[in-house]
């Protein structure tokens, strides 16, 4: 890369790439022309020279600068050798390469577009896979509240068989909402992630709401302190599962009878969604682990709740997508956890004519809540 890059130096041949090879193949030029005025010159007498000794000087001479301009040729396609390189190794091992983009000719253009076209290719890989993951994580939870509620069918009074269908019919709605926007992203369809205005308290009720059992089985207490008017700009189903799978976690690692407080408030130009609990915690080395992708921070919950290490990392990805941050704390193991969704936008109004119509509620059985709610 070293003519290259040298030639690329130059005015002259900074944005032509066939200029380059011209300007190497030059010298040659000049030195046939001059053979051929020598040879001319001596033809006609005018110029007087022992024939022998010019022919083997010009001999030798074409043989040196032939074998120069061969190693100064196979110096400036070094480029392209490196552009095919990063395709096979790309291709080999998934590995995105760092080639040059700051040259001006048409290689340097190639390498662009070939650096550019690898990390594109893989930003949509790994949003499909991401999507995939999701599917599969967060498929699980409603699957076994379907399969929960089927059997308190089969076991509770009829009195209360209508509520849990209703149940039933909400999570099944809810699933196949899911579904339906998860494989319209997979098929890059960008009307799946379209943004409305929803009103953050509604949005954060109906999420502890599908809750309800698991807060009942321990105790918890869920506060909640969100402006009534506070409104935010989302793809709603998305959003609300980021949402679900914080509050899922806090949930999870919490402990019998612990306090899980949710707050939401407006600052300056952001507005901020915090979930924090009582419960394991972690340490603080871990911080950056707990988004990563199938974590080795993840654990257990209280109860022996199973963690694929899936979770976090979605939900960070759902936030980001809306161009927010997912941020962590904890003072420690056993010392609670705090998770606070920070969202760049300032929507406090709450329009009448262009609200997310509110989800129907269905009344909790006083036999299988025992939240406590504020």
């Amino acid at each position: 890369m070293k003519i290259y890059n040298f030639l690329s130096g130059i005015a002259v041949t900074r944005k032509k790439y066939a200029i380059k090879f011209f300007f190497i193949a030059f010298p040659v030029i000049l030195l046939a022309v001059a053979e051929l005025v020598v040879f001319s010159l001596m033809s006609t007498g005018r110029l007087k020279l022992p024939l022998a000794p010019v022919v083997i000087t010009g001999a030798a001479l074409v043989i040196i600068f032939t074998v120069l301009i061969i190693y100064l040729f196979n110096n400036l396609v070094s480029p392209l050798r490196m552009a095919e390189r990063a395709l096979v190794k790309y291709i080999e091992s998934d590995e995105i390469p760092q080639l040059p983009v700051n040259f001006e000719d048409e290689a340097g253009t190639v390498m662009k577009d070939i650096q550019t076209t690898l990390m594109q290719l893989n930003a949509l890989l790994v949003e499909k896979s991401d999507m995939i993951d999701l599917l599969s994580h967060d498929l699980r939870s409603p699957v076994a509240r379907i399969h929960n509620l089927c059997y308190l069918i089969k076991t509770e009074d009829s009195s209360e068989k209508n509520i849990y269908a209703d149940y039933i019919t909400n999570e099944c709605n809810g699933l196949l909402r899911m579904l339906e926007n998860i494989l319209l992203m997979l098929k890059e369809d960008n009307s799946a992630f379209t943004l409305a205005n929803v009103n953050l308290k509604q949005l954060i009720t109906e999420t502890v709401r599908f809750f309800d059992f698991a807060i009942a089985e321990k105790n918890l207490m869920i506060q909640t302190c969100i402006d009534e008017t506070l409104v935010i700009h989302v793809q709603q189903d998305l959003f609300t599962q980021a949402v679900r799978n914080i509050i899922g976690n806090a949930i999870k690692f919490s402990q019998i009878g612990k306090t899980i407080t949710i707050t939401g408030k407006q600052i300056t130009d952001q507005i901020s969604i915090s979930i924090q609990d009582e419960g394991l915690g972690f340490k603080q080395t871990d911080i950056q682990k707990i988004f990563d992708r199938f974590t080795a921070a993840g654990k257990k919950g209280t109860r022996g709740e199973a963690s694929i290490g899936l979770g976090l990392y979605l939900s960070k990805k759902i936030i980001e997508k809306h161009d927010g941050k997912l941020l962590a704390e904890s003072e420690g193991l056993n010392k609670g956890a705090s998770f606070t969704i920070i969202l760049h936008q300032l929507i406090t109004k709450k329009p009448q004519d262009k609200m997310v119509k509110k989800p129907k509620k269905y009344a909790v059985p006083v036999s299988v809540s025992r939240a406590n709610f504020r």
